[in-house]
């Protein structure tokens, strides 16, 4: 009787092999609306305009919204935007040992239930020379 199902007329109780379930008919079921994404921190950099070779460039952006919210931080370097790393996927990012191919636009995009947005993207020049 591990999957045995037990019905009343306002809800119906599931016994399962794996715990206890109740289930309550729609009308009765919890909502949560879902928070659209916000900015409160929009993207920031610890870096100067320009920055030398080898010199870390930090990249900081807050997105607030309805969890779970999906992070990528894409990059464009003249030919559109797109993504940095499959690995850049938090609010901070962090170019150590930059090289003059790291320069380019960078912006933060965001992802949850109510849809998507990105922050302003932020230049980033790298030139040879070392700090």
């Amino acid at each position: 009787m591990a999957n045995a199902a037990y019905r009343s007329s306002a809800f119906v109780f599931g016994l399962l092999a794996v715990g206890f379930v109740l289930w309550l008919p729609r009308e009765h079921q919890l909502s949560f609306p879902c928070v659209a994404l916000s900015i409160p921190l929009d993207t920031t950099t610890d870096s100067p305009g320009t920055n030398l070779e080898t010199r870390i460039v930090t990249l900081r952006a807050k997105i607030d919204g309805t969890p779970p919210i999906s992070l990528q931080w894409w990059v464009n370097k003249g030919s559109g935007f797109v993504p940095v790393s499959t690995t850049a996927t938090n609010s901070v990012l962090v170019i150590s040992n930059s090289r003059v191919t790291d320069s380019g636009s960078y912006k933060l995009f965001a992802t949850n239930c109510a849809g998507f947005t990105n922050t302003t993207p932020v230049q980033v020049i790298v030139v040879e020379g070392v700090d």
